[in-house]
């Protein structure tokens, strides 16, 4: 035999020996490695175009045995790569067992001597095998069972065994488990040929988003320095509270909240929390994304912005608070999933506008994307909300969980009190040591690295105007201007229940009718810009009636406000005077009998009477002073019969008019 013919057992592609795949040998025993290190000096000699006759020579192999080797190191593994040498090492079994014998075992024996059973039933009947992988892994159209046991999937398969005509002697009706454990044996198997599908129809479609996780490979943006990638994400806070909302008059409103969110901006190398909003929402709102990024750009200031925590030293919170080189620092990446308020389109063009960063989206509730952040919120779940006294537990059945509503309405929980907690746990995350970064604290590590210049991180500020007018929270409003010339109504616009204005809109009766555009800055009520739709003229700032201008709200917390006030007015709205005068006499009527009369003469009565009156006023006996009454059975009052005429006495103190 040429070597041409020896060299062709292995495919060109595959000649090249330092590509194959090795065994550790120093893992070997004694035994088991001389026995490897023959056959690979064997396989070695054969590639090297060395003849059967040297190979038997040197090592004592006969030609079967030496193509037997080669053969074996061609072996497709489960990966789509050779087994090389590793095919070598005594033990290993590249191929599945193919049983040629046939199972004859008695009646009610063990599963022992049945090896290859299952196989050789399935290349028999091929539809057997497709049968049984179409229900356990819920291929085709149709119904399928939503997770079938191993249990009903045997009895499915015994029962199709009988229509193909198994007899009770043979396998699998011969054995004890009738092919239980063999039938489960190979249902496992199928998930190195398809683990996706295997997931998706064992675990469902969570776990099936999970495929990427501990995937062996390197995400596609790593992260290689700090301050240069970001995670945004909201968390549902398991914690119910009455909010009690302080206006500038002292009225306290009160607000039931029975789920909230806490938003945070996280950064990726040290998991440093940079900025953070508490959002008294059921959704996520874009403004909220939006006020988690501001909030980690301006220096804020602790007594006026709002971030001031009682629960620390000196009441600051985020770290652009406790190093003011931190103040507009921004980033390059911007992590978050595609909720809808994360990708509405005010959102990101005002983060690309002002950060100049790029956003990458990831999926919905796949939190292995962003393991980071959710590690993050469990912390301060755990250290803090999941303590208070109106805690719903993580779960319905969670131990810690006792009526939270009637705890938050007996102990007040007021949106401050929410706020200290929250903010005093990121506070402690900042500064708690992690392993993750060499048991350095989260805030050192950054000031470590603005202090080393060989650190690689460098500061990013956003530019000088950006600073000046950071723009990131305005919000634009389209409304249509009001007022009426004729009535001489000045114009004015609608904006949140107030009505806004100024001296240049007020005296523009042309605008009425006309769409404006509104920038609001929502962190303040007051600040608010206008400008005409259709011609771009700008119309400067508009004004709040000045009995509110004295109020320093953000448009959330005035959201908030009228919410609240609303709700109360609706709830204590009550009966009218007016209401309540008609159902008195409505009683008093009721109370009458029927067909007694009210004590007043009718209008014929009352005619008689006065015409008899004037008679008598005529006759000779009359005098002129008075008028000798006239009997009724009616009592009498005072009727005017014609206005201004005068009056005469008919006894008891009662005139007529004549």
């Amino acid at each position: 035999m040429s070597s041409g013919s020896r060299r062709s057992l292995v495919p060109p592609a595959l000649r090249d020996l330092s590509l194959w795949r090795s065994p550790d040998e120093e893992a070997l025993d004694r035994s088991t490695l001389d026995l490897y290190l023959r056959r690979k000096r064997a396989v070695e000699m054969y590639l090297s175009a060395q003849s059967y006759v040297a190979i038997r020579a040197t090592l004592g192999m006969s030609p079967q045995e030496v193509r037997r080797l080669v053969g074996r190191c061609t072996v497709s593994a489960a990966d789509g790569s050779t087994f090389g040498f590793a095919a070598l090492v005594p033990g290993v079994r590249v191929e599945g067992y193919n049983r040629t014998a046939p199972v004859k075992r008695s009646l009610g024996s063990g599963s022992g001597g049945c090896a290859g059973a299952l196989t050789m039933l399935f290349k028999r009947m091929p539809e057997l095998r497709e049968y049984i992988e179409d229900i356990y892994l819920k291929r085709g159209k149709g119904l399928h069972n939503a997770h079938i046991s191993y249990r009903d999937l045997h009895g499915s398969f015994l029962t199709k065994l009988r229509e193909f005509g198994i007899g009770e002697h043979d396998w699998p009706f011969s054995t004890k488990d009738c092919g239980y454990k063999s039938l489960r044996k190979y249902c496992v198997s199928l998930l190195n040929d398809d683990p996706s599908r295997w997931v998706r129809a064992r675990g469902g479609i969570p776990a099936a988003r999970r495929t990427s996780v501990g995937s062996g490979t390197w995400p596609i943006i790593p992260v290689m320095r700090g301050m240069t990638t970001c995670q945004l994400d909201f968390h549902k806070v398991d914690a119910e509270s009455v909010i009690i909302f302080e206006t500038s008059d002292g009225a306290r409103l009160p607000l039931p909240v029975a789920r909230w969110h806490i938003g945070l901006l996280v950064e990726e190398r040290w998991g440093l929390v940079l900025g953070a909003f508490i959002a008294l929402e059921k959704n996520p709102s874009g403004d909220s994304v939006l006020e988690v990024v501001e909030s980690a750009l301006r220096p804020a200031n602790s007594t006026s912005e709002g971030l001031f925590c009682a629960l620390t030293v000196d009441g600051k919170v985020l770290p652009n608070q406790l190093l003011p080189e931190l103040g507009h620092l921004g980033f390059s990446i911007l992590k978050m999933d595609n909720a809808w308020s994360n990708a509405a389109t005010e959102v990101v063009d005002n983060i690309i506008r002002t950060v100049g960063c790029a956003i990458n989206y990831g999926p919905v509730r796949a939190w292995w994307r962003r393991s980071l952040i959710e590690q993050i919120f469990g912390h301060l779940t755990r250290r803090g909300l999941q303590r208070l006294p109106s805690t719903v537990g993580s779960n319905p059945q969670d131990p810690v969980k006792h009526n939270p509503t009637a705890q938050a309405k007996k102990f007040e929980i007021t949106s401050q009190d929410l706020r200290d907690v929250v903010y005093g746990c990121i506070r402690e995350h900042n500064e708690t040591r992690s392993e993750r970064i060499g048991f350095a604290t989260p805030m050192s590590a950054l000031a470590n690295c603005f202090n080393k210049p060989g650190s690689s991180v460098f500061s990013q500020p956003l530019p000088l105007p950006i600073q000046e007018n950071l723009k990131l929270l305005t919000h634009t409003e389209i409304v249509t201007v009001l007022g009426n010339a004729e009535k001489n109504i000045r114009p004015y616009v609608n904006l949140g229940r107030w009505k806004y204005t100024s001296d240049r809109l007020a005296s523009s009766y042309h605008l009425v009718g006309r769409k404006l555009i509104l920038y609001c800055d929502r962190r303040d009520v007051q600040n608010v810009h206008a400008t005409v739709l259709d011609t771009g003229e700008q119309l400067g700032q508009i004004y709040a009636p000045h009995k509110f201008s004295h109020l320093k709200l953000t448009w959330r917390e005035r959201v908030h406000m009228n919410n609240a006030g609303l709700a109360l007015k609706q709830r204590e709205n009550g009966q009218s005077p007016i209401s309540r005068w008609l159902e008195t006499r409505n009683a008093k009527l009721k109370g009458r009998k029927k067909g007694k009369k009210s004590g007043l003469p009718s209008r014929t009565e009352a005619l008689k009477m006065a015409g008899a009156a004037l008679a008598k006023s005529h006759s000779p006996q009359a005098t002129s002073s008075a008028v000798e009454p006239v009997q009724s059975n009616v009592p009498v009052r005072s009727i005017s019969l014609i206005p201004g005429m005068p009056q005469i006495n008919v006894g008891n103190g009662v005139t007529y008019g004549i």
